[in-house]
């Protein structure tokens, strides 16, 4: 009898939040992600028979359960980083506006734009663009849709294939970022931006376009930190997470970010050109300071989700972004 009322009651409760709008997505349909099992380690050799790795990337499929991360030296090609880097550099100077391409955080005359249309961008003069160029802190999002540098290193087979086998089902990438510099962001898990389902069907990549020097604003992680649990107050993931919640609980998450990372090994990835680091959706990581002035950290950053794994449509707001 206690399991048919149980029944009734969640029945009753998804009605409830779907008349709502927000899905209670605890009774929503999933499936375990291979690597939080906790056999994962002894599954490795399946995994990487599945998806024809070699004994190397076998063992990153090792690493990657226990400490949430590894890296590999070339994955998208030096010639093809180098074309690509050379196209960020060259739409600064353009003939021709790129319809619908946005450069954020550009600084002119002191001023910062969040989100500067490419078109508005070239409109200024030649001297001011280089000056905001090497001043600004500025970035590019999602310049795979409008460049066919940009697009080949997104779609990079072997990148692809990584990330397949790490998920163990086709992985779609997702979300790309151009950084000039360090973006000294706070410490943070990707799982908490992200809207995904199930929850840590993500994966971080991140690849140097240059050597990365110290006191650049490196990328900053802390190994094994993607094993501690899902902020308490986030309990309806995806829908409550960083991109929704109000700004005393996104204050609560930043010190239980920092109470997590204090517990670990903070490692810099001081990159060589063509370094990838690849990351678990729970690993803590951030933007190390930016403390070397006229230093670049120029970086390009795709995420992986399986095929439907972005539920982002399915959430409700208001968002902070």
């Amino acid at each position: 009898m206690n399991s048919i009322i149980s029944k009734v009651k969640r029945a009753f409760e998804r009605r409830a939040a779907t008349r709502s709008g927000i899905i209670d997505w605890k009774n929503e349909r999933t499936y375990k992600l291979w690597f939080e099992e906790p056999d994962a380690l002894t599954r490795v050799p399946e995994i990487a028979d599945r998806w024809g790795l070699s004994s190397d990337e076998r063992d990153l499929l090792s690493k990657w359960v226990t400490d949430g991360y590894f890296t590999m030296p070339d994955v998208f090609g030096l010639a093809d980083l180098e074309a690509y880097a050379s196209e960020v550099d060259s739409a600064w100077f353009a003939d021709k506006a790129i319809d619908g391409l946005t450069i954020s955080d550009v600084i002119v005359d002191g001023v910062k734009t969040t989100h500067m249309p490419h078109s508005d961008l070239l409109a200024l003069p030649r001297e001011t663009r280089s000056q905001a160029r090497e001043e600004s802190n500025w970035r590019i999002g999602e310049f795979h849709l409008y460049n066919q540098a940009a697009a080949k290193i997104f779609r990079n087979k072997q990148a692809i294939r990584i990330c397949s086998a790490l998920l163990d089902r086709a992985a779609v990438p997702h979300f790309s970022l151009t950084f000039s510099k360090g973006s000294m962001q706070l410490l943070h898990q990707d799982t908490c931006v992200f809207h995904t389902w199930p929850m840590n069907a993500l994966i971080g990549v991140w690849v140097a376009l240059e050597d990365i020097k110290p006191g650049s604003g490196p990328l900053v992680y802390f190994p094994k930190s993607h094993r501690e649990p899902l902020f308490s107050e986030f309990d309806n993931y995806p829908q409550t997470q960083r991109r929704t919640s109000p700004p005393e609980q996104s204050d609560r998450y930043q010190e239980y970010i920092e109470q997590v990372a204090s517990k670990y090994e903070r490692n810099e990835f001081l990159a060589k050109k063509g370094e990838v680091l690849f990351w678990h959706g729970m690993l803590v990581h951030g933007g190390a300071d930016y403390v070397a002035p006229g230093s670049t950290r120029k970086s390009f950053v795709i995420h992986y989700m399986p095929e439907g794994g972005n539920v982002a449509h399915r959430v409700q707001g208001p968002f902070n972004w």
